[in-house]
């Protein structure tokens, strides 16, 4: 095994444990398109991209990783919550509950009469959001059908290691590809009950097999805030 194979597989390490297996999260925060990063982690050899020496850097600069950590053969460090356990003999500094980051846009949503979105385009920009969330992720809306929820350009941002709390706003990706923004009424091993944000929709209850995604929905803001 060389070098790149041993930088691969600490990146899908830290894929699988900080991003919970969110390519899109991971890709945002290393300020990459999320086919360059599913290049560098495919196991067909023919298709691969190798993970270079400024890259590697880049990764563990992006992601607070002590230098040289992704070319362990021993495997990076990381704690439960995928920061590096490395950095855990430093001296800890006064900590702050929910710090501001960076939110990249992902994409541009057109949301639909009966509250589902399709995927437009990719979208420039972030917002910066007050969350410790690592994946953390924005979508810019477009359309007016969850007025006053959401309004025609703002940004939704999601937070996908963020617990469910009944009550609040969830973003839902079922298999077939469809895609929501709902409130929350509840969750088990069997199913997702969730409510229209706007009315005129009513309750939806989802079976857990036809969800691919669910998200935390950490705040909706407007176009004033993103940044470029």
């Amino acid at each position: 095994m060389d070098i790149h194979d041993v930088r691969r597989q600490n990146l899908q390490k830290i894929l699988t444990v900080r991003f919970r297996g969110y390519r899109a999260g991971l890709a945002a925060a290393l300020d990459r398109q999320a086919s360059y990063v599913s290049r560098c982690l495919t196991t067909i050899e023919k298709n691969r991209k190798r993970i270079g020496e400024d890259f590697a850097r880049h990764i563990e600069s992006k992601l607070e990783l002590p230098p040289g950590s992704l070319d362990s053969t021993d495997g990076v460090k990381l704690d439960d919550k995928g920061h590096s356990t490395d950095l855990n003999t430093l001296e800890k500094g006064p900590e702050f509950s929910r710090p501001f980051k960076r939110a990249s846009i992902l994409g541009t949503a057109q949301l639909g009469p009966d509250g589902y979105w399709e995927a437009l385009s990719l979208a420039d920009g972030w917002i910066d959001v007050p969350s410790s969330d690592p994946g953390a992720y924005s979508l810019r809306v477009k359309g007016d059908s969850m007025a006053p929820a959401i309004r025609s350009g703002w940004v939704v941002w999601c937070e996908p290691n963020h617990r469910l709390v009944p009550g609040e706003y969830v973003m839902v990706r079922r298999s077939n590809g469809e895609c929501m923004v709902k409130e929350l009424l509840y969750e088990n091993d069997d199913e997702v009950s969730l409510m229209a944000v706007n009315d005129g929709y009513g309750r939806l209850s989802i079976d857990r097999k036809e969800i691919e995604q669910i998200h935390y929905v950490g705040g909706i803001v407007p176009p004033s805030k993103i940044n470029y």
